[in-house]
């Protein structure tokens, strides 16, 4: 329900029966569990209740007493045996324990639960003993019960005869203070808050023992429900220390994270000092840029890229943050480089204008020169020509005329006829051996796969000079040079049975005779 809604619920019912007092308690637990008087400025939920309602404190924490032990697991219902019961009735109850309570019914009137509560025997502690007294144990007497059996500074039992609070645990027996939780009013607070079902001070089953009297040790430090108002105050300070450290912690790892990000790169400096609007003469300190441009949290976009700039330094996206002094000594690096670049356009300015200046001193002396030519050449033009002396012309000299052509005589071939292509024959009854090279190389002209002898023996030469230039250097691989002697061996191999097949077929063995030459017998090695 929401906050308004509570505080119109208490209005409708604080007029009515007994079981509308039953809900008044019940929306004041809610208003206090959840801390919603705080809204309207109230400290507490008996402030809430007198500035609201005009409740006292008592009345306040009876109905919230009553809700809390008269309804059903502490909700909005009240238990069907006491429906229909007065209020008068139920104050009274509050004050029965629980076997008493059971003698009760709807016909028992409020003077017999008065005269059930005279009835009770003397008062006793929760373990059923007497308090100890003082005159018997004049030298060892301490607040407790059962002749010293148990004391009241480390007891967290609902007694009747305490003499003394109990001890916070965390407290010394040098500085003693007692336990918020123990005490009367608070106790109520608990008994209405939300969590009371979980209470450990209103269950000590749920508390852990304590070693040597096995007594439980209820203590709100043990207890989950951090959000609990009843909370006490050394609690509250724990989990408020815990925050803090969490807090820094997480501090800490982002600082760390920032540390490990790069400073602004040059071209992200030069983009924050165009996006400021640094000027090259302008003269600054650290404290200056801070105070003119990050004594507010603010920010920019300047060439894709966006500066956060706050009172500590600078910062994007992608580097960590920059002081204000680093920021100013990187500026003033800017500007002196611009004044060095301004100084040396200057004094480029002045040169090239010095350069042009002789150039065009020299083309006008050029000019000069070439017009102090042009009229001497014309003047001597205009000289008469009997003051001219002739000119000298060479007697030896004489024209050469020109030989008559010869041609070349033809040099014919005295065996087959053909000009200059027979350079080479055995006998003159061996035939014309060039004729036959010159036809085989018309052969190939028509077949262009198809080689001659001359071919093998062109590219085994090659290849010798390539094994012995790999000899002579050194350091060659041996995969290369083994390979290059494969490629000699077989060429040598090919020459030869190439000149065989050809003096085979030219008729050149003796007998008309062949030789068997088969190439499948020829074994390759790796180095042969």
């Amino acid at each position: 329900m929401e906050y308004q809604e509570l505080k119109t619920g208490i209005k409708d019912h604080l007029n009515s029966a007994a079981e509308d007092f039953f809900m008044v308690g019940y929306f004041l637990r809610q208003i206090s569990e959840n801390a919603l008087f705080m809204e309207d400025g109230y400290e507490n939920i008996w402030e809430f209740a007198k500035g609201e309602y005009g409740l006292s404190t008592s009345s306040a924490s009876r109905f919230m007493a009553i809700n809390a032990r008269f309804s059903v697991d502490g909700g909005e219902h009240m238990a069907e045996k006491y429906i229909g019961m007065g209020v008068s009735k139920l104050q009274e109850m509050l004050g029965l324990p629980d076997e008493e309570l059971e003698k009760v019914t709807k016909e028992t009137t409020v003077r017999e639960i008065r005269a059930l509560k005279k009835k009770r025997e003397e008062p006793k502690s929760f373990f059923g003993l007497p308090k100890t007294e003082k005159e018997k144990h004049p030298y060892t007497y301490t607040p407790g019960c059962g002749d010293g059996g148990h004391a009241c500074f480390s007891c967290t039992r609902i007694c009747e005869i305490r003499q003394e609070e109990r001890y916070c645990v965390t407290a010394t027996m040098g500085n003693p203070f007692p336990c918020t939780q123990m005490n009367k009013e608070k106790r109520l607070d608990m008994e209405a808050g939300l969590f009371s079902g979980e209470c450990q001070h209103l269950h000590p089953e749920l508390a852990s023992v304590r070693k040597g009297d096995q007594e439980p040790e209820p203590c709100c430090l043990d207890c989950e429900y951090k959000t609990c108002f009843s909370r006490c105050d050394v609690a509250k300070k724990r989990d408020e220390a815990e925050r803090k450290k969490i807090q820094e912690e997480e501090r800490q790892r982002q600082k760390e994270a920032k540390a490990k990000k790069p400073e602004m790169t040059d071209m992200e400096i030069r983009g924050l000092y165009e996006w400021l609007g640094i000027q090259p003469e302008e003269e600054f300190t650290g404290n200056d840029l801070r105070e003119k441009y990050g004594k507010h949290y603010h920010g920019g976009f300047h060439k894709n890229t966006v500066y956060n700039c706050t009172p500590r330094g600078v910062r994007t996206g992608r580097s960590r943050e920059m002081t204000w002094g680093e920021i100013a000594k990187r500026f003033k690096g800017i500007q002196e480089s611009e004044i060095r670049k301004d100084d040396f356009i200057k004094r480029s300015n002045g040169a090239q204008k010095n350069v042009r200046n002789l150039i065009k001193q020299q083309e006008e002396k050029r000019k000069k020169e070439a017009e102090a030519k042009k009229a001497e050449k014309k003047t001597r033009s205009q000289e008469p020509e009997a003051g001219r002396e002739p000119e000298i012309i060479d007697a030896d000299f004489k024209e050469v005329e020109n030989e008559p052509f010869q041609e070349a005589e033809e040099t014919l071939c005295d065996i087959c006829g053909h000009d200059g292509e027979c350079v080479s024959r055995k006998t003159q009854d061996d035939g014309c051996i060039g004729y036959e090279e010159k036809a085989q190389d018309l052969e190939i002209a028509e077949n262009p796969e198809s080689y001659t002898l001359a071919d093998v023996r062109e590219q085994l030469r090659k290849c010798e000079a390539d094994l012995k230039a790999y000899r002579e250097v050194g350091g060659m691989p041996d995969f290369t040079l083994r390979k290059q002697k494969i490629l000699v061996d077989a060429l040598q191999l090919l020459a030869e049975k190439k000149e065989f097949d050809e003096m085979e077929e030219a008729g050149y063995l003796e007998g008309g005779g062949r030789v068997d030459w088969d190439i499948r017998k020829i074994v390759c090695t790796p180095h042969t």
